[in-house]
């Protein structure tokens, strides 16, 4: 169960957030044809025209140039910070966040999974055992914009640290090689089309959790086991995006966000728990020494990765659920789908450990181009002490997990500045700095892997090092005024009240 005050939202899957999209108005069924084939597909277009005017989640149920067609597509489920933050019980932003970075703070909350009987989860009503599998039949491909493979965006993956045997649950890409392209224009081998996957494991240097299980298992020569829960409980997804420490169990988390123990299932053919609710599950295997090439990708930051290097995983066995759902996303030039379902975390955790050391941090807002904006809850005289925003902006710099570390622009305001209002941001830079004394220049930061603009010095493509930069937008009393010019503005309920009374007239 989730709470939202006196009310109970009762969902563990993803059909259950669907039906509550649905009951609100915000997810449509689209009966019209769409083609989603590679180098033909409309659905890079449809994503742009949806949040042109954040428009609703849609299921998509006649595409043409599609493999699977009685499986319908989820599409924009997450596509606005409102749908985001209903995940986790909440309408407002800010209130999800809060929780976020509450229920992360205080581990005591946290709650282990639950372990079902196999005959009891849905995703085991349906077995394709290995000597069956052909991807290229099983599992729905969909293709964005220029794309070469079509990815598994969905999903979150699991594997055991194989020191610890402590698991990781995270999301990660995948990729089907099935009917791909290859960057280099070699041909993917019959056997890799059809039983082989590639995940989005940077290990070499280790980038993310499960590249650092694979790295690890490579030393010690162990193979690596991995689980993919493709369409599960969202707010499984919201735990797997947040970076709590290595070591640590995101089901646990995700227990905690939900206030109950999140129902897992012993999988088939491997030593690992996947949530019992998911729509497929695909079991396999890390294929030593098989790296495999795969690109073009669609990156976050908006631009084509044009070749990447990631293992090989060999898939042993596929279950799914009745009559399943699918659900695909693209990332590109920001705002995209799931952008919302990224920042909710990221923010959440940063909150999380701004607050615990600096009380005076009221909101943290991360755009969908990843600039970072701290909201502070004083200003002025009232600042603990002179330099104050520069303080806070070298704690993101510093701070836990792996996002604050990566913050390419960070942005400290006042309580009086809207953090989500651009252009409230904006003015405050324009009128409460001085670009040389109240900016930080850091040049030795950690990069965002994608970024497209840093030295991409890693085998993998991807950049380790870039600049970044820091603005103190705060009122400078009293590190050079005494006082300062009242701010002019009109309170936000007389404008409410304007509009109230101008209603229908325009």
């Amino acid at each position: 169960m989730i709470f939202t005050g006196d009310k109970e939202v009762d969902f563990n899957d993803m059909r259950g957030y669907l039906k509550l999209l649905k009951d609100k108005g915000l997810l449509f069924d689209l009966d019209i044809e769409l083609n989603v084939a590679r180098e033909t597909t409309e659905l890079q277009a449809l994503m742009r025209h949806l949040h042109n005017d954040d428009g609703p989640a849609l299921m998509l149920n006649n595409l043409e140039g599609y493999n699977t067609k009685d499986i319908p597509v989820l599409f924009n489920p997450y596509g606005t910070r409102q749908r985001t933050a209903m995940i986790l019980g909440k309408e407002d932003p800010l209130e999800a966040k809060l929780k976020h970075a509450e229920v992360l703070t205080d581990q005591s909350s946290w709650i282990k999974p639950k372990a079902i009987d196999p005959a009891k989860a849905p995703c085991k009503e349906n077995k394709i055992e290995k000597n069956d599998i052909n991807i290229a039949k099983q599992l729905p491909h969909v293709w964005f914009g220029k794309e070469g493979p079509s990815y598994i965006t969905n999903a979150v993956v699991i594997t055991k640290d194989p020191e610890t045997g402590i698991p990781n649950t995270g999301c990660y890409r995948l990729t089907q090689l099935w009917n791909a392209t290859h960057p280099n224009g070699e041909v993917y081998s019959d056997e890799e089309q059809r039983k082989c996957l590639s995940v989005f494991a940077f290990w070499n240097p280790p980038g993310n959790h499960i590249g650092l299980h694979w790295a690890k298992a490579q030393e010690m020569k162990k193979p690596l086991e991995i689980a993919i829960a493709c369409v599960v409980d969202p707010v499984i997804q919201i735990a797997g995006a947040t970076s709590i420490p290595f070591g640590l169990d995101e089901m646990d988390f995700a227990g905690g966000l939900r206030g109950e123990a999140v129902e897992v299932v012993n999988c088939e053919t491997l030593d690992l728990q996947v949530p019992a609710s998911s729509e497929l599950v695909i079991e396999g295997r890390f294929l030593p020494n098989r790296d495999v090439t795969i690109g073009p990708h669609s990156n976050p930051i908006g631009y084509y990765d044009d070749t990447q290097v990631f293992p090989l995983i060999e898939v042993d066995c596929i279950t799914h659920r009745s009559e399943p759902i699918w659900y695909a996303t693209m990332e590109m030039m920001p705002p995209f789908d799931h952008n919302y379902m990224a920042c909710l975390p990221i923010e959440g955790e940063l909150l999380s450990d701004l607050q615990s050391k600096i009380p005076e941090v009221k909101d943290v807002v991360v755009t969908p181009n990843l600039s970072y904006f701290v909201q502070l809850s004083v200003d002025g005289a009232q600042k603990p002490h002179p330099e104050f925003g520069k303080y806070v902006l070298n704690a993101v710099w510093g701070a836990s997990g792996r996002w604050g570390r990566t913050a390419k622009v960070v942005v400290v305001v006042g309580p009086d500045v809207n953090p989500y209002d651009l252009n409230e941001v904006e003015w405050a830079i324009l009128t409460r700095v001085q670009p040389k004394s109240d900016t930080i220049i850091n040049q030795s930061g950690q990069a965002f892997l994608m970024d497209p603009s840093a030295n991409k010095d890693s085998s993998h493509g991807i950049a380790l090092q870039s600049e970044q930069i820091g603005i103190d937008a705060t009122i400078k009393v009293f590190e050079r005024f005494d006082s300062y010019p009242e701010y002019s503005n009109s309170d936000p309920e007389d404008v409410a009240a304007i509009a109230k009374k101008l209603k229908g007239l325009f």
